[in-house]
């Protein structure tokens, strides 16, 4: 059995399962009418993207986005962005369908697995910040420094031009990236919606 959906906009999107095997990818619809009869015939478009059921760790949807978050493998995660929102819920509903030993529930997420890339900026952006600050203090104050090796600069090289500009300059560098960065983790928060899941069950 096949299933598919054409998804029409500025990217054409054609989401296809078909025997445990999820299909997507992009396409130019050059002959809509044949395109649907040879996938109807078990036709298989070329240059779709495929991720086997056995893959799937987990399954995210939303309610607030246009995605669909499928995670496979050990770390990798495809996000399928599906605008029409009765689309994206009979999407999720057939793959809910389809993997009866996946566990559902609906939640809202926590803070912290919503906000994560965003904690991780704000704690990597001070801990620079701390290191490059240190460095100025320390040239403001007579000592000098100086990089042994040539080749393309690295995150030492980066810190340490970063640091000649003077502790001040370093100050008001740090305090508009964080809060750029505090901003998008306020947005992030504030756009937290209740989320459905399909959890593949541990053996």
């Amino acid at each position: 059995m096949i299933k598919y959906w054409l998804l029409k906009g500025k990217y054409n999107r054609l989401i296809l399962i078909k025997e445990k095997l999820i299909y997507i990818g992009n396409f130019k619809i050059i002959n809509e009418i044949k395109l649907i009869s040879d996938i109807e015939k078990g036709i298989i478009p070329e240059n779709l993207f495929s991720i086997p059921y056995s893959y799937i760790r987990s399954i995210e949807s939303p309610d607030k986005t246009e995605l669909i978050k499928i995670y496979y493998g050990s770390d990798s995660e495809e996000d399928i962005k599906i605008i029409d929102r009765n689309i994206k819920k009979d999407i999720f509903q057939y793959l809910r369908n389809e993997l009866p030993i996946f566990e559902y529930n609906q939640k809202l997420p926590s803070i912290l697995k919503h906000t994560k890339p965003q904690i991780f900026a704000i704690l990597i952006t001070t801990g620079l910040f701390l290191w490059t600050f240190y460095l100025a203090s320390q040239i403001g104050e007579g000592y000098e420094y100086e990089i042994v090796g040539g080749g393309h600069p690295g995150l030492t090289e980066i810190i340490l031009g970063l640091a000649h500009f003077g502790t001040l300059k370093v100050i008001i560098g740090y305090i508009l990236i964080i809060s750029f960065a505090i901003y998008s983790l306020r947005i992030k928060i504030k756009n937290r919606s209740l989320t459905e899941y399909l959890i593949r069950i541990k053996n």
